[in-house]
């Protein structure tokens, strides 16, 4: 692909005779995109664009090719504190750390409250070396074959390490299949669209008052997210500083448009276009056509590129990793007639319009990924960004320079900065942090527990400075890091967990990861005054008096039945193996398991000394098959292998 980047001031000779071209060819290429269904539910009859019998020989799935790879996120849910002013029926309910700088939020909203949103945020370079400070946003929607895991930017693209080295926050909404990113007249196969609302007046509500937004923004979208971005901005002209369309659809009203744009809707997951904005010749589709809005834009500065719909693979400089399709051919003809006539729009509008109408290209995200970067300078000019925003000038000094030497977590972001009330030092990198404190030394620590480490607080928060750097476990199947206060374990199964340091101790008298309660599944959370942490097999707790003990396996099963914890307390130490199986003693009594009766507790008092008298498990009564539990008459009873015990107005009744 060679840059061939114009003005709207260039001559429009080449641009009318593509426009005068546009209406016939989008009718074709309309058809070619097209099924039965999707023409029968378009506002147009099969008869206004061609006979019946041409429509039985197209067929569908011919987007399929952009639907981005399926692969989710890290799963995991950390509560959010609650964001002060935000709209009633709006909140982030967890903010999951995917790297240091790379959040998925969870957010609940009222104009679509059928399941929570996700959006993903790129933190600026900065976020941790100036928590003091505001910074822009990018907005960079998804295309037609949106999924519901992570944006496809993410998926398909190097946005993340494009913009690790400046100072925005880059803002992906996922999911959205088909939407538009606008609101829907009507719920359509299941879903209530409403993303323009939730874009506009949750969202950006969210970012200034929750992360640190200066109110500055720009907004992209390849695709279908490109006619968003434009409509979107049209829309709310207030909001946004800069407009680009990677490949978008410029141009929804012109003869034919309405559609193909229905066409691809039944196609990309089965939607009926006249959900969306309504019959063709409506006035919501005019609202929703970038050309015909377009004098909204003056005195912001809008980027529109595409490309020829030319197959450039293999040839020098082109971008493309692979052949093209007839799809990926067709729907970039489309949006290169359609952004044509939006510029020429523009022109006649006195709108300040950046085109690159590429001389070869396709609709496929290699060359979407090359639009960002050839935007970016653009982008940042509108958005007031300084030189020193724009890129990273750094390098790793003294003991960090050392820990990192090894390159794993590539180039500095930033130099050095103080942390931890000025006890210690960190220094940003493209894949993690590194930080220093002369109790500890210097560590580069990356990835998930990195992450985690990050969403914490970092060397802010109660786990102090890293002692040790990512280690492997013994028996290879996870990671840790060893910190002033407690640790940090991952494993693909559990994520990545911190553990206190006194119940650490604990965890270890079981062999760690390799006992029987495995790798932790989550964090040590407030119980019954005290603490617990689930493992894989069990948990541990800590005492209200500081004492840390676990419990694991049937035993555990049973104490965190329901009322259980509280009936006997906390553990007053750990399982004890006896012949025939194990029992574990607690504040009011004790659990007792065997392979043959399973786990149930006894209270202290009358009916366990009574029971004790006999011998306990290796006596005449054997095990307990049952809780002990109240008799209606007033009292207790417990059934045993061999018998039952029961205390009645203070008296012991044995029967065996």
């Amino acid at each position: 692909m060679r840059d061939t980047a114009s003005r709207s001031t260039k001559s429009r000779r080449r641009s009318l005779w593509i426009a005068a071209g546009a209406v016939p060819t989008a009718i074709a290429l309309s058809l070619s995109l097209a099924s039965p269904a999707a023409v029968a539910q378009s506002s147009f009859g099969s008869s206004d664009i061609v006979d019946s019998g041409v429509l039985d020989t197209i067929t569908r799935g011919l987007t399929d090719y952009l639907t981005p790879r399926d692969e989710a996120l890290p799963a995991g849910e950390v509560t959010y504190p609650a964001i002060e002013g935000l709209p009633e029926g709006v909140r982030v309910i967890s903010a999951e750390y995917v790297t240091s700088h790379h959040v998925v939020l969870s957010i609940q909203s009222a104009a679509m409250p059928e399941r929570p949103i996700k959006v993903q945020l790129l933190l600026p370079r900065d976020w941790y070396s100036s928590p003091d400070r505001d910074f822009p946003e990018i907005w960079a929607l998804d295309g037609l074959r949106a999924i519901e895991k992570q944006s496809g930017w993410t998926i398909e693209t190097n946005i993340e390490q494009f913009f690790a080295d400046k100072n925005a926050i880059v803002v992906l909404p996922v999911g959205g299949e088909s939407s538009f990113y606008t609101d829907w007249n009507e719920p359509n196969n299941g879903k209530n669209y409403q993303w323009e609302t939730f874009l506009v007046e949750e969202l950006a509500p969210i970012l200034d008052k929750g992360f640190r937004s200066n109110g500055e923004r720009a907004i992209t979208g390849i695709s279908m997210g490109g006619t968003a971005a434009v409509n979107i901005a049209t829309h709310n002209p207030e909001m946004f500083d800069f407009v680009a369309s990677f490949s978008g659809y410029l141009d929804t009203t012109s003869n034919g448009m309405p559609a193909a744009i229905g066409a691809a809707l039944a196609d990309a997951g089965g939607y009926n276009v006249n959900a969306m904005w309504g019959p063709a010749d409506s006035e919501r589709w005019k609202e929703n056509d970038p050309k015909r809005n377009v004098g909204q834009l003056r005195g912001k500065q809008v980027y529109v590129s595409a490309g020829s719909g030319s197959d450039d693979y293999g040839q020098d400089g082109s971008v493309a990793t692979g052949p093209a399709n007839a799809a990926g051919v067709g729907l970039e003809l489309i949006s290169r007639m359609t952004s044509q006539t939006f510029v020429d729009a523009a022109n006649g509008a006195g709108v300040n319009v950046i085109s690159n109408f590429r001389p070869s290209g396709v609709h496929a995200w290699p060359y979407w990924q090359f639009e960002m970067t050839q935007a970016w300078p653009y982008m940042a000019d509108s958005l007031g960004m300084s030189k020193e925003d724009r890129g990273a000038d750094c390098v790793a000094l003294g003991a960090i320079a050392t820990a990192t030497a090894d390159g794993a977590l590539g180039s500095c972001l930033n130099n050095e900065y103080l942390v931890a009330n000025g006890v210690g030092r960190a220094q940003d990198f493209t894949n993690g942090r590194a930080y220093w404190s002369p109790n500890t030394g210097a560590y580069g620590l990356f990835g998930r527990i990195n992450a985690r480490y990050s969403e914490l607080g970092g060397p802010d928060s109660w786990l102090g400075f890293p002692k040790t750097r990512e280690l492997t476990t013994p028996d290879g199947r996870g990671r840790y890091v060893h910190f002033e206060n407690g640790s940090i374990y991952w494993s693909a199964a559990t994520g990545p967990w911190e553990i206190p340091g006194d119940m650490f101790t604990a965890w270890g008298t079981q062999g760690y990861e390799g006992g029987g309660l495995g790798y932790p599944t989550g964090p040590a959370k407030d119980f019954n005054g005290g603490l617990a942490q689930e493992f894989q097999g069990g948990y541990v707790l800590r005492t209200p008096q500081n004492q840390a003990y676990w419990v694991r396996g049937a035993i555990s099963a049973k104490y965190m039945e329901s009322g259980v914890a509280a009936t006997l307390g906390f553990p007053t130490g750990n399982e004890r193996l006896i012949p025939g199986g194990a029992f574990q003693e607690f504040t009011n009594g004790n659990i007792y398991w065997s392979a043959s009766t399973g786990a149930h507790y006894i209270l202290r008092g009358g009916i366990f000394d009574a029971w004790g008298a006999k011998g306990y498990e290796q006596g005449e009564y054997g095990w307990p098959t049952t809780d002990q539990a109240r008799i209606a008459a007033g009292g207790e009873t417990i059934t045993f292998q061999n018998g039952t015990i029961r205390q009645v107005n203070g008296r012991i009744e044995e029967s065996r």
